[in-house]
């Protein structure tokens, strides 16, 4: 075989710069293959590095967009959870408000209702229901005690709220019934007559405990006040 034929051929390239300077003159630079190829290989690598970036920032961007998308939803929620739990505590504050009101107006008609019974249950009644009366304020055994005259027909009543503390018998007046009102009142009442309740009853004010006739028209009322007696005149309200 030719030595031609057994030696392989290589292509060789280089790059020549032609520069005319103004007087006419004409100066060459050659850049070798070796500096072209380095030269190729850093535009290729810039200009992968520019695609690879692109890409990069464009699904840099894509992320930033879905997050911007995901941050606006979630804002857009609590905005409306925000809203109704405003309208929810403005209704809830008008419900307290309502309830409020309402435990204060309950407040002031139990405390009505039991400044009332306080009231009733003081025995500052008339111990007698209507007719003629007669009043004499004087002392029994050396406590103060009303005795009354009353025509027949009249009812004998209590004269404040209470309980029947005991029903017994009474050397001048035949029966006495003692009603404890709760407060530290006690009502003492005494007459002939017969005896309309028991003992332990609860009573209403002006429940009947005797009724009058011609046989027990006088009656003794006496009031005891933390187990003291008081003058009837100073706690009896006539007109009550």
């Amino acid at each position: 075989m030719e030595e031609t034929t057994a030696k392989k051929k290589h292509s060789k390239y280089a790059v020549m710069v032609v520069k005319e300077h103004e007087e006419g003159t004409i100066t060459t630079h050659t850049i070798g293959t070796t500096l072209c190829e380095a030269i190729l290989i850093a535009v290729f690598v810039l200009f992968a590095f520019f695609v690879c970036k692109l890409i990069y920032d464009s699904i840099t961007m894509k992320k930033l967009r879905a997050d911007l998308v995901e941050q606006m939803a979630m804002v857009n929620n609590l905005t409306d959870e925000n809203e109704t739990l405003s309208v929810e505590n403005d209704t809830l504050t008008a419900k307290v408000t309502v309830l409020s009101d309402t435990v204060s107006k309950k407040t002031a008609t139990e405390d009505a209702l039991s400044q009332e019974e306080i009231e009733n249950a003081i025995p500052k009644g008339f111990p007698l229901s209507s007719g003629t009366t007669t009043i004499d304020y004087s002392e029994m055994g050396g406590h103060p005690i009303a005795k009354l005259t009353a025509s027949s027909g009249v009812n004998i009543i209590s004269a404040g709220t209470g309980t029947v503390l005991s029903v017994e018998d009474d050397a001048e007046y035949g029966n006495r019934i003692i009603i404890d009102h709760g407060n530290g009142y006690k009502s003492i009442y005494r007459n002939k007559g017969e005896v309309l309740v028991k003992v332990g009853e609860t009573l209403g004010k002006g429940y009947i405990l005797f009724s009058v006739s011609g046989k027990n028209t006088d009656i003794g009322y006496q009031i005891m006040l933390n187990d003291e007696y008081v003058d009837p005149k100073d706690v009896i309200q006539i007109d009550g």
